[in-house]
């Protein structure tokens, strides 16, 4: 039902795959999701800085990447303002960390780089589910689902400020690590 292929290719972490494989697992069922076939890659600002300057054209590092590599179906605009955007999607995609990125930015928050890490993993995986953060409301949206999926995997992450603006407190919206991602 769920093929999730990890590739540790950094030395900033020690990770864990199997947790990380079963995070993408509960996001998957919590979401509704038919099937999914996806790779997580963890890497370094080196390489996702490359990455975003050859596919996105976006000259810096980042936290996240996402590629959709099937397009969803489209989904009843009814549903499309709420939970779950992943309902009986079949997802093909890529999901691309900078744990260095993560090691830097969890600095600036009350929890691990691991932590942080897991959720630029969730970010990711909610991209491909059908979640965007490209307007105010949106990012609500996926901020609000980001904290569901950490919580049901056993997470309590600082509460982020719905409402305050991007950039300011946001670990994923930081000017210079802004999150990208195509689907």
């Amino acid at each position: 039902m769920y093929q999730i292929e990890i590739t540790d290719r950094q030395s900033q972490l020690s990770l864990d795959l199997i947790p990380l494989k079963q995070i993408a697992e509960t996001l998957f069922i919590a979401e509704q999701v038919k099937s999914a076939n996806v790779s997580l890659v963890f890497v370094e600002n080196d390489e996702i800085h490359q990455i975003n300057r050859d596919y996105l054209q976006h000259d810096y590092p980042t936290d996240v990447i996402s590629f959709l590599l099937k397009e969803r179906q489209s989904i009843d605009s009814g549903e499309s303002q709420g939970f779950p955007r992943g309902r009986d999607q079949i997802i093909e995609g890529e999901v691309i960390v900078s744990t260095e990125t993560a090691a830097h930015e969890s600095k600036n928050y009350d929890w691990s780089s691991t932590e942080e890490t897991v959720l630029y993993t969730i970010h990711g995986l909610l991209h491909l589910a059908g979640y965007d953060d490209l307007s105010d409301s949106e990012r609500t949206i996926m901020r609000r689902r980001e904290q569901d999926i950490l919580k049901l995997c056993g997470m309590e992450p600082p509460q982020p400020d719905m409402d305050e603006p991007p950039g300011e407190s946001d670990p994923l919206e930081q000017p210079s690590q802004k999150e990208s991602h195509r689907s």
